[in-house]
């Protein structure tokens, strides 16, 4: 079993009239790819969004849901006009349902963002809504001037199902299924009673896995063989001896780069080039971040220790102040007594009980 980075091209025994430029090169191997890298979205659709692949995204969804039991799934259209004429379109990774009626999102989500799961429960409205009226149906209402009569409220289920290059803030990780599934649904605060099937929220966090890219041996559950592929799948040489469930035999096989067309390839290749910019583009915001919060922090610390020195000065200045007043003060009093005539031995005494 091996491990290895890579550069980015065509085969020389595969397709031809490929991008040959490299994408990525590491010093340690140089070696070609064999697989690509699913958690970029053009690979991660072509492994699980197509309908020779149905397997694989149900043994994904099955995995993920436990108990849950799929036989057959519908892959539909990823592209949901919003329902007003203000509203702009949603594009899912992956849209698809069941015979019955189950409604499956899929995304892959690489980077965190601020309120992501508020983002979540907002897009999870757009395939309850259109269960009782679709986009277009709703358009057609408004230029009629009457609004469409629902009959009922029925909602099938709706599973949001988001695989996540980072981590969840959690208030209590044992929330989590083995370390690396979060899942949520509308029940009571006390006693556990459920609301309403009609809305789930399950999160894999990727960036929970305990485990190296080396260290696939130490793999023991379907959760965290299926949490280490799709991190990691694009490092290796070969499928792991260890993984030797069917699913990951298809997993492995449908990922293999020299299983795709040349425009899959293509559009592989210009999602992996994005991805690098972006990732390149963050790299840069936070070096210059840093960069420039360190610059102000030693600004401010200098300023800071300014102040402080001016402060301590003026403390130590005062109080030298005071003291050095004092003994002027009794240099006139000797000086005044001395006029006075009165004798050196009443003097001594006066200062001393002063």
């Amino acid at each position: 079993m091996g491990v290895h980075t890579y550069t980015y091209g065509w085969p020389e025994d595969s397709h031809s009239g490929c991008l040959e430029e490299p994408r990525i090169a590491h010093p340690l191997y140089g070696t070609c790819q064999r697989y690509a890298d699913i958690m970029i979205d053009s690979a991660f659709k072509m492994v699980f969004g197509s309908a020779a692949n149905m397997d694989i995204m149900i043994a994904l969804l099955e995995c993920l849901i436990p108990d849950k039991k799929i036989a057959r799934l519908e892959f539909h259209d990823k592209e949901i006009p919003g329902f007003f004429v203000i509203e702009k379109k949603t594009i899912f990774d992956l849209y698809c349902k069941t015979p019955e009626g189950e409604t499956f999102v899929v995304e892959m989500q690489l980077s965190g963002e601020t309120y992501f799961t508020e983002r979540a429960l907002f897009y999870a409205t757009y395939p309850l809504r259109e269960q009782l009226i679709t986009p277009l149906e709703e358009r057609k209402s408004l230029r009629r001037g009457r609004k469409k009569q629902i009959r009922n409220y029925h909602l099938n289920p709706v599973y949001m199902v988001s695989i996540l290059n980072f981590t969840l803030p959690h208030e209590d990780v044992s929330c989590l299924r083995e370390g690396l599934v979060s899942s949520y649904s509308l029940r009571s605060d006390e006693g556990n009673e459920q609301m309403t099937d009609a809305l789930h929220f399950i999160y894999l966090e990727l960036g929970r896995l305990p485990y190296g890219v080396t260290e696939m041996g130490r793999c023991r559950t379907l959760l965290e063989k299926l949490a280490f592929a799709l991190k990691y799948i694009s490092f290796l040489e070969d499928r792991p001896l260890e993984f030797s469930e069917e699913f990951f035999r298809r997993l492995f096989h449908a990922a293999e780069l020299a299983n795709m067309t040349k425009d899959e390839r293509e559009n592989y290749d210009h999602d992996m080039t994005t991805y690098i910019d972006e990732v390149a583009r963050i790299d840069y915001a936070m070096e210059r971040g840093e960069r420039l919060g360190l610059e102000k922090g030693e600004r401010l610390g200098l300023e800071k220790g300014e102040q402080i020195g001016l402060e301590k000065g003026e403390q130590i200045g005062l109080e030298k102040g005071i003291l050095l007043g004092r003994e002027k003060m009794k240099e006139e009093w000797v000086r005044r007594m001395v006029e006075a005539g009165i004798s050196p031995e009443v003097i001594a005494r006066v200062m001393e009980e002063g």
